[in-house]
């Protein structure tokens, strides 16, 4: 591992996770770098673009150039790019977030979703990320992915609200009770407030390689509701899946984000 680089991604994951500028000396002691090692790392990444100096100059904060990777990358995903419109439609039937998860290591990275139009949100933005165990689509990816990772999540299992799966043994009935019905469900366990409900998407071969969910604080999600949710995604991710098989039709390879083994 090259450790400057290693330094440097460091510092932007720091100021991605501040919802406003943050002064040298925090970002310092975030970083547990030296406030003289922290400003040339941030000077080199300003003299990038990757950071830019507000105020007097005393506070850093991202530019949009992280983003603009990223949108690209996202851009030329064909499976994001087919089941956009179907993401719309079902969030015209539901008043809920609808979200398009994948898999990286253990945790599940929102590539597509939209915004519920109910007064009350939970906001997965775009690019957010959450351990497998516990979020619904997380869940469905963990269920179907490979026995190295499921041993690994065991290993990983943290603890965000009295409800998350921290029990081995609950985990692997979990994931047993998902593979059996089809779909996973995760209240209050990422947090208080969110409740979700997702159903995986299959590629021509079979294979898991996305989650379809809905979610938010849904405080009346009866079991006839969860019922309703369920049908609903099944019929779009029905739809994803000939859309993106059309798409990928003799292409030999989906265009989807490869999961990591890490």
């Amino acid at each position: 591992m090259i450790k400057s680089v290693d330094k440097a991604l460091r510092l932007l994951e720091i100021l991605s996770q501040s919802d406003r500028p943050m002064r040298l000396r925090d970002i310092a002691e975030a970083s547990e770098l030296t406030r003289s090692n922290a400003f040339r790392m941030l000077q080199t990444l300003r003299d990038l673009d990757y950071v830019q100096q507000t105020g007097d100059g005393s506070h850093y904060d991202l530019t949009l150039k992280i983003f603009e990777i990223g949108a690209r990358k996202v851009a030329s995903n064909s499976l994001v790019s087919v089941a956009h419109p179907v993401l719309q439609a079902l969030s015209e039937r539901v008043s809920e977030n609808v979200m398009l998860s994948v898999r990286e290591g253990l945790t599940s990275v929102v590539i597509d979703r939209i915004e519920s139009r109910a007064f009350v949100r939970t906001f997965a933005y775009l690019g957010a990320r959450a351990p497998l165990h516990a979020v619904s689509g997380g869940k469905v990816l963990l269920a179907f992915a490979p026995e190295e990772i499921i041993a690994d999540m065991t290993q990983n299992l943290v603890r965000f609200t009295d409800r998350t799966i921290t029990d081995p043994d609950r985990l692997a009935q979990e994931i047993a009770t998902i593979r059996a019905q089809g779909h996973a469900t995760a209240f209050h366990e990422i947090n208080e407030a969110a409740r979700g409900v997702a159903v995986p998407i299959r590629s021509l071969h079979g294979d898991v390689v996305a989650a379809l969910s809905i979610s938010g604080p849904m405080e009346e999600l009866s079991d006839a509701l969860i019922v309703r949710f369920v049908a609903e995604l099944h019929d779009h991710t029905a739809q994803i899946e000939r859309a993106w098989s059309g798409v990928n039709q003799g292409v030999g390879v989906s265009s989807v984000p490869r999961p990591s083994s890490a």
